[in-house]
């Protein structure tokens, strides 16, 4: 990643707590457990447990991360993609 934005703990946990409040408790505790966020430039990379939550997030709440990382971070999100944690370390 390139000219990336570190999102410190609040951030982590504000994020959550916003897509929380967007995707609803039991779908949220469901999809994104352990989820991390970063961002690079005006994309958003989501880190998930698996790959099955990583492509349900992606296909139906996109849109509700990047109101919830637009809302926290205070800047605008274009692209936002959901990726397994396994390859968060690819990303580095």
């Amino acid at each position: 990643m390139g000219a990336d934005m570190r999102i410190n703990l609040n951030q982590q946990l504000a994020v959550r707590a916003t897509l929380d409040a967007l995707m609803g408790r039991r779908e949220f505790d469901r999809l994104c457990a352990g989820m991390r966020v970063q961002i690079d430039n005006d994309i958003l990379y989501v880190f998930v447990s698996n790959e099955n939550c990583a492509a349900e997030i992606e296909a139906n709440f996109s849109d509700d991360l990047a109101v919830a990382a637009e809302q926290v971070l205070g800047k605008p999100v274009r692209t936002v993609n959901v990726l397994p944690m396994d390859l968060s370390s690819q990303q580095k």
